[in-house]
């Protein structure tokens, strides 16, 4: 039987490339032991020499293996533990960050909150003084930060040169209306730990998503995810929304007694835990009733070669 090559590299890149996130979720394997996945590098350069060696001979199949399983291999560890090491392949993140950039200030009531980074991380939680404060380290050209009563405003400079940048932010938790995040490469951790905001609107790429409401007063949630992870921990009040990922996780939890309503895209390569966790399951939509007319969250949720977990064991860590 003669094999084609083109196919061979696609059918044992897939199969660690979708084994390794189906392993961790299955609790089968430590999603730990994949961070470091990227140190196989190596192997595509021994698979190129194979490949180079005996090219001409029925053993160059060995050099496509070794180059499909090595990426696979690494491409799998990343999507099962939703680390955003692949964005220090683009040139965004090169560049230790030894530059600093604070600002402060204060808003006249609520104030809409629209934060967009490429490569690097964000921490936002709760102030404990009046107003905001914003503190970043980066490489390269400095934070984009414009401010008013009613609004903040933080982006990174257009076109080429950007570099890796760090940013913490504090919120006064009764001064937010609204938060809107955009991320590429990178990852997000927003607390919103006694605030009561009315939406959270989050468009990542490539990155790690963590949103803490587990405390507060959220009325909407969209979250959209390509490559990645998303972990959102809900509180005991109403919520609506969407969460979409490509290729990565999400999990969700909830306290017990809360309603539950989660209409779920069925696909094929789109796994859940909701008939584990004791959910009802009518056509697209899973349910589970709240204890004595209390709270319902409902969410619609969809994902391409992804997994949706409600209350994975250990939490939304």
């Amino acid at each position: 039987m003669r094999v084609r090559r083109g196919l061979l590299f696609w059918g044992v890149f897939l199969i660690p490339l979708g084994a390794l996130p189906l392993l961790v979720r299955a609790g089968a394997l430590d999603a730990n032991r994949l961070a470091d996945a990227w140190r196989l590098w190596p192997l595509l350069i021994i698979g190129i020499g194979i490949a180079i060696l005996v090219g001409r001979t029925r053993a160059a199949a060995a050099g496509t293996v070794v180059i499909a399983l090595a990426l696979g291999t690494i491409g799998g560890a990343a999507l099962a533990t939703g680390t955003v090491w692949f964005g220090a392949l683009s040139d965004c993140g090169f560049g230790r960050p030894d530059q600093t950039f604070d600002r402060n200030g204060s808003f006249d009531g609520q104030a809409s909150v629209t934060l967009d980074l490429r490569c690097g991380s964000l921490n936002l939680g709760p102030g404990d003084t009046a107003g905001w404060t914003f503190h970043s380290t980066y490489a390269g050209p400095a934070p984009q930060l414009d401010a008013a009563n009613d609004r903040l405003d933080v982006g990174v400079p257009s076109g080429g040169g950007a570099r890796r940048q760090d940013w913490t932010l504090r919120l006064l938790p009764t001064a937010v209306h609204d938060i809107a995040v955009t991320a590429n490469a990178a990852s997000a951790d927003l607390d919103l730990t006694g605030m009561k905001i009315a939406g959270i609107d989050a468009e990542m790429n490539a990155g790690d998503l963590r949103i803490n409401a587990g405390s507060a007063t959220l009325d909407r949630l969209h979250a959209t995810m390509n490559a990645g992870r998303v972990r959102v921990i809900l509180g005991p009040s109403a919520l609506s929304g969407d969460l979409s990922v490509n290729a990565g996780a999400i999990d969700v939890c909830v306290p017990d007694g809360v309603g539950l309503r989660f209409t779920v895209t069925d696909q094929l390569t789109f796994v859940t835990n909701l008939g584990a966790r004791g959910l009802t399951h009518a056509g697209t939509l899973w349910t589970r009733s709240a204890t004595e007319g209390g709270p319902v969250i409902a969410l619609s949720v969809d994902g391409n070669a992804a997994s949706f977990t409600l209350n994975p064991d250990g939490g939304c860590r």
